[in-house]
């Protein structure tokens, strides 16, 4: 063979190494004297046996981890294998934890596998199949059974692809397999996969020649498709952490510190424009908060074990997202289904940061011993390190984060604590919803008021739309007209913004108040302003007040768990019925012109996921300052009672009656005791003597008061 050959496949992998390098002699021997064959071998010679952190795999460490996921990650093995045997079968269902776009319905390939299918019209579909992220899970079953089978698949279908995909001469997103996104997720979870099969004779020295090319064409393709709009938006952290992965564990590459430090570079910059002064993903869904979350934390990891720290501004970045995950995750250690996202469980992320960071506050929202794939990660020491830190309880329950426009109420960090999260922040881009005003509410264990989710991300379907809108939400809607104009999975009209948030958190209470312009543009405009009172431990007080000029019809949507729900039509009382679980009752204060209603509906907790739910509609029509006011009171499991609640008059202290328009207050007496609650609110800022007013014998002034205690004795507290 002559000289040129080393120009020709799969030869031409010897172009893109640094063969100066010791390691490497013989392989550079065997191709200085033209013995390329012999050099593929010397090279797959020194993949098997070099000792790369985060490559090496031994086989006692592997048989210590296999044995530790065997006896204490029963479950996610039982998936892992499950779907390795389905992969072998090339049957194909994306189910993992945090897989971005599930699927429900297998797709099996007889022949080839068609690796541009578009199942149901779900494009969403194929990009997943072009992640392979299921070759770990091949990997890992050949890593645990030593079944040769498994192996055998991941390198048929790798070299399949390999073969049937040649990388596009310049970037491009109208491509199923070689959208920028899905190079940056393949290029992690293929070097992810091949540290299992490394040592099977099945990755033959031609087919790792194959895979390197591979990876440095799409190093090659993520360095050169960086642009302004990456800096801003999850694609461009989820494509360098794929090109990071190829720079840290391929050091061979003549290209790889170029690409460490582009990289590293990249990694700065994304994180101080895309993560916000208090922890939150500007996107505004928890699940690309957690996807980034996670390329961000393989990121550091990946260059600690190589004995690189990266910038300190971004580490700290990092770890302030983790905890702002730890502080806006429910009870039950899962994300909101703000947003596009789903109902998913975030222990593993902040066990895996726990670990990272050796913080003790994010070792209490982890699991309590480390779960399967950061074993597989981080390997039996690490097993034993993250059992060695000692867990801290946060150091705060409720909490704000100002900056993006989420507030979280909590009675504690105990799984059957109470918990109500409120968004008033910006819309968020593409996978934002008409969510302004929303909120979240769990109590004693059971999800009672949520989100409906995002169901999938195709058009073709009118419910993608639907489930954006503002109806969709715990929200407030005027006339029926959405106040963010939804026109298309990802295209947006005319959009609202929040203003006038305000909060404030005390030992006895937490107060959240926001509004929008989104109904500012209407011939007469409407201002709504909404105001959550949680009086701890009990229940939340909901106060919806709307100031225009003209009437209008005002309208509250609640949106429950799945679960029956029930409407009195004397009380207007809705109450969930969940039987031995926590129940939710929606108590009106005023039913005078009150309208109400339960409503069929859907929520969609997973992707391609809909299951049936109900909802609650509450309407009053008016003009001037209108406002409905509800208390929200859940029911631990096995109760029955509800507190009682009545309007109460507002006088002024001179005697006067105050008009509804000026303020309302309402009384709730508490089940089994003589607790009483007097909660008063001034719809127009109380500005001069004359708004001072007198309330169950109290005079106050203020703009939320309360007024606790019983008949005989009263403490005021001025919540603002």
């Amino acid at each position: 063979m002559n000289a040129d050959g080393i120009q020709a496949a799969p030869y031409a992998v010897f172009t893109l190494l640094d063969l100066t390098e010791p390691a490497l002699a013989p392989v550079r021997k065997a191709v200085c004297e033209n013995r390329y064959e012999e050099a593929l071998i010397e090279l797959h010679q020194h993949f098997i046996q070099r000792g790369t952190p985060g490559w090496a795999l031994g086989e006692e460490e592997k048989g210590q981890i296999a044995d530790y996921v065997k006896h204490n990650c029963g479950s996610d093995l039982e998936t892992v294998m499950k779907t390795a045997d389905e992969v072998v079968r090339q049957t194909f269902l994306f189910r993992f934890p945090w897989d971005m776009e599930r699927s429900r319905i297998p797709v099996t390939f007889e022949g080839e596998i068609d690796w541009g299918f578009i199942p149901d019209h779900d494009v969403e579909w194929a990009y997943m199949l072009n992640r392979h992220r299921y070759w770990q899970a091949l990997g890992q079953a050949f890593a645990l059974t030593g079944d040769e089978k498994y192996a055998a698949a991941l390198c048929r279908q790798l070299e399949d692809w390999i073969d049937r995909n040649p990388v596009p001469e310049r970037p491009v997103n109208d491509n199923l397999t070689w959208r920028t996104i899905e190079a940056g997720l393949r290029c992690a979870n293929w070097i992810k996969a091949l540290r299992y099969v490394k040592d099977s004779p099945l990755l033959t020295p031609l087919l790792l020649a194959k895979v390197l090319i591979s990876l440095h064409e799409h190093a090659h393709y993520l360095a050169s498709s960086f642009t302004s709009w990456k800096k801003i938006s999850n694609w461009g952290v989820l494509e360098t952490c794929g090109l990071y992965h190829v720079a840290m564990f391929i050091p061979e590459f003549t290209l790889a510190d170029d690409w460490k430090r582009l990289c590293e570079q990249r990694l700065k910059e994304t994180a101080r424009i895309q993560i916000m002064a208090d922890g939150i993903h500007w996107e505004q869904s928890p699940t690309y908060h957690h996807e980034v979350l996670a390329c961000y934390l393989d990121c550091i990891y990946a260059a600690r074990i190589n004995g690189i720290e990266l910038d300190d501004d971004f580490r700290r970045t990092v770890h302030q997202m983790a905890n702002a995950s730890l502080y806006w995750a429910k009870p039950n250690h899962r994300q909101p289904l703000l947003g596009d996202s789903d109902d998913s469980d975030i222990c593993s992320l902040l066990t895996y940061a726990a670990w990272l960071f050796q913080d003790s506050i994010l070792r209490f929202g982890g699991h309590q011993q480390m779960d399967y794939d950061n074993a597989w990660l981080f390997g039996v020491e690490g097993v034993r390190n993250y059992d060695r830190l000692r867990a801290v309880l946060p150091a705060n329950l409720s909490y704000p984060f100002a900056h993006s426009g989420h507030y979280v109420m909590r009675t504690g960090w105990k799984p059957r604590d109470l918990y109500l999260y409120f968004h008033c922040g910006p819309l968020g881009g593409g996978h934002g919803h008409a969510d302004l005003l929303h909120f979240d509410l769990h109590a004693y264990g059971r999800d009672l008021l949520t989100d409906l989710g995002r169901y999938n991300y195709s058009d073709h379907t009118p419910l993608r739309k639907a489930l954006k809108e503002s109806a969709s939400h715990n929200t407030t809607i005027v006339d029926g007209i959405g106040f963010t104009e939804i026109v298309s999975t990802w295209d947006f009209g005319r959009i609202a913004k929040p203003s006038g948030c305000r909060w404030i958190s005390k030992p006895g209470y937490d107060y959240v108040e926001g509004g929008h312009d989104g109904y500012l543009h209407l011939d007469d405009p409407v201002y709504p302003l909404r105001r959550i009172i949680f009086i701890k431990p009990y229940y939340w007080l909901l106060v919806d007040s709307f100031t225009c000029k003209e009437s209008h019809t005002f309208t509250q949507q609640f949106h429950f768990a799945p679960g029956e729900v029930e409407l009195d039509a004397d009380s207007l009382i809705g109450r969930t019925l969940n039987g031995r679980e926590a129940n939710l009752c929606i108590i009106p204060v005023d039913r005078e012109g009150l309208e109400g209603s339960i409503n069929e509906g859907v929520i969609s907790r997973e992707y391609n996921l809909i299951e049936p739910n109900q909802y609650a509609v509450y309407s009053r029509t008016g003009k001037g300052t209108i406002s409905i006011m509800q208390v929200l009171y859940p029911q631990r499991p096995g109760e029955t009672a509800c507190p009682v609640v009545e309007k109460v008059p507002v006088f002024r202290h001179t005697g006067e009656q105050v008009d509804d328009a000026q303020a309302t207050a309402c009384k709730i007496v508490m089940p089994g005791t003589d607790e009483e609650h007097t909660l008063v609110i001034s719809h127009k800022v109380p500005s001069g003597h004359f708004d001072s007013y007198i309330v169950e014998g109290v005079q106050i002034f203020g703009g939320v008061v309360l007024i606790t205690g019983t008949k005989c004795k009263k403490e005021v507290d001025v919540i603002i």
